[in-house]
């Protein structure tokens, strides 16, 4: 029975399969079974999304260029102050009472910083840290997190208003019309901004230490979730280029803000079991963890900001490119201010209550008595030296190779488009090109209103191919030229150098293809049509003005 029933299901299955063979597109459409994805009809498209998704791997690798770049300027600014500044303010009091040389304005502000710093560090010695860890430590985990918190929130608004709290007490010490007692109150408000900030950057290191000796660590936890929380608060929001930079310039801050309080950390907990290596590697995957915390939030972050708003993945060139222009100025002798001042400004990062609270958690944890700390002290200040030269050897470097590539893309850039012009227009005069200018942020949380002035790195290069195309497109006609201008025409063929803008169109020539236009119109009369206008894909731009006093040529730039 169980035979017959196998060769009944066989016949059955044989039969569906035969009506299957002729009805098959019939079948398969209806069950959806053969159904095919047909990309080819809108390959245009799935260009763009694949060009999105590329852009998207692309701006973590972008992202960190600048993040370096801009890392490297934190360190140069915080090296700075503990090497150069006394080097500076030893040179110039000496030289100023052995009649050396004259007191400048310059070294009022590097002697005012200087005890500033001083005077603080005086005032935090009454600080008691043991007694901060130990109150900090009794708390709960959600008063540590919501103080941890508003830790963050507190710094970000001291950062923003020290520095204007700085160049008050700058100006108002060197104006030509000076009153002491006001000097003296601007000093005593930076001493107590500088103080308070360095207060709370202590708090912040301690809380931080107090997660990391925790037992269960659910502490570093909550906090390091913190971080992803900041993609909420950020990524679904509408970005302009300008924000962008902003927050950017904030990212570096804060990489290296936690970078030296991990450091302090690590001291406080290496001092607290002699020194003993082990402990450091039992610390090592919680470092790691909230350094890769960071570096993922950084990434997805801009990564889908950038998808949101449509925001190509060069911008980052043009955040670099400004940042570089920075420190090539700042080695001009006529610069306005410090170097370490210009950083300030543009990223928000103030290296004084960093230093101060170094000075007091290195005071407190070392014992600076002793020959021996004393010698090593004296090598980890030439460390911090040689660090500093290095540093700004390469950060130099780098700085005038960006600057020059900018100024290479600009030559050329600035060529093609009056070609474009002189081949669709065919003017008397050439009409002045507009100037490619990098994107200029003022202080960071001051923005500027956006003005039409150019356009960008980043602009320039999503239409470079449809700039190269229109060129190639219009060839120029050959005409018979007459013999007073056959050397003049023949040197405009020569090749010329693509920094310096082509020659006009002779007037001769002109002359002459508009007269034999005009008896083409009169043999042949036609209807009246507009002329086409060049069609400048980059002229409507948005883009921002660069620095008032950028210089005018690679030459001038490298030196």
């Amino acid at each position: 029975m169980s035979l017959y029933l196998m060769k009944k299901i066989v016949a059955i299955y044989a039969m569906v399969i035969k009506h299957l063979s002729a009805y098959g597109d019939l079948f398969g459409k209806s069950l959806q079974v053969c159904r095919c994805y047909s990309l080819q009809n809108d390959v245009t498209r799935y260009t763009e999304k694949r060009r999105k998704v590329y852009a998207f791997i692309r701006i973590p690798i972008e992202l960190e260029k600048f993040l370096l770049f801009g890392f490297m300027q934190c360190v140069e600014a915080f090296c700075h102050l503990t090497t150069f500044l006394p080097i500076r303010l030893f040179m110039c009091i000496f030289g100023w009472l052995l009649r050396i040389r004259k007191w400048t304005t310059a070294d009022t502000c590097d002697f005012l910083k200087a005890a500033v710093v001083v005077v603080a560090s005086f005032l935090m010695q009454i600080v008691d840290t043991s007694v901060i860890y130990h109150q900090v430590r009794g708390q709960g985990v959600i008063k540590l997190y919501i103080f941890y918190n508003m830790l963050e929130v507190a710094d970000k608004l001291f950062s923003s208003f020290g520095q204007d709290t700085l160049d008050v007490l700058f100006w108002t010490a060197t104006e030509r019309v000076s009153n002491p007692f006001r000097t003296l109150m601007h000093f005593v408000a930076a001493v107590a901004y500088a103080l308070l900030h360095t207060l709370l950057v202590l708090l912040q290191a301690t809380t931080l230490n107090v997660a990391f000796n925790s037992h269960n660590q659910a502490l570093l936890a909550i906090m390091m979730s913190n971080n992803f929380v900041e993609l909420k608060g950020s990524v679904f929001k509408k970005f302009a280029k300008p924000n962008l930079f902003q927050m950017s310039c904030s990212d570096v801050r804060e990489r290296f803000h936690i970078m030296v309080l991990l450091s302090v950390v690590v001291v406080r907990n290496m001092m607290a079991v002699s020194w003993k290596i082990d402990h450091l590697i039992e610390m090592l995957p919680d470092l790691m963890m909230v350094v890769i915390a960071e570096l993922m939030v950084d990434w997805l972050k801009h990564a889908f900001i950038t998808k949101f708003n449509e925001i190509p993945a060069e911008v980052y060139r043009d955040f670099k490119i400004t940042i570089a222009y920075d420190v090539v100025q700042s080695r001009d002798e006529d610069a306005f201010s410090d170097y370490s001042d210009q950083v300030s400004r543009r990223m928000g990062f103030i290296p004084i209550p960093l230093t101060i609270m170094l000075i007091r958690v290195l005071t407190q944890s070392l014992t600076l008595t002793t020959k021996p700390a004393l010698l090593l002290f004296g090598m980890a200040w030439f460390l911090l030296l040689t660090v500093k030269i290095l540093n700004g050897i390469v950060m130099l470097g780098k700085a005038c190779e960006y600057v020059i590539a900018y100024r290479n893309l600009q030559a050329k850039a600035e060529y093609e488009i009056y070609r474009k012009r002189l081949l669709m227009k065919k003017s008397k005069s050439v009409p002045s090109s507009p100037r490619m200018s990098l994107i200029d942020f003022s202080d960071v949380l001051h923005q500027t209103a956006a003005t039409k002035g150019g356009f960008t790195v980043s602009d320039l290069m999503s239409h470079w191919d449809e700039l190269c195309r229109s060129a190639e497109l219009a060839p120029v006609p050959e005409t018979t030229t007459p013999r007073r201008t056959q050397s003049l025409a023949s040197f405009s063929r020569q090749r010329r150098d693509n920094s310096l803008p082509p020659p006009a169109i002779p007037e001769c020539e002109e002359r002459e293809e508009m007269q034999e236009v005009n008896d083409a119109t009169k043999a042949t009369p036609k209807r009246r049509q507009r002329p086409n206008e060049c069609d400048e894909s980059l002229s409507g731009v948005q883009a921002y003005t660069m620095l008032n006093n950028a210089p005018e040529s690679v030459g001038e730039i490298q030196s």
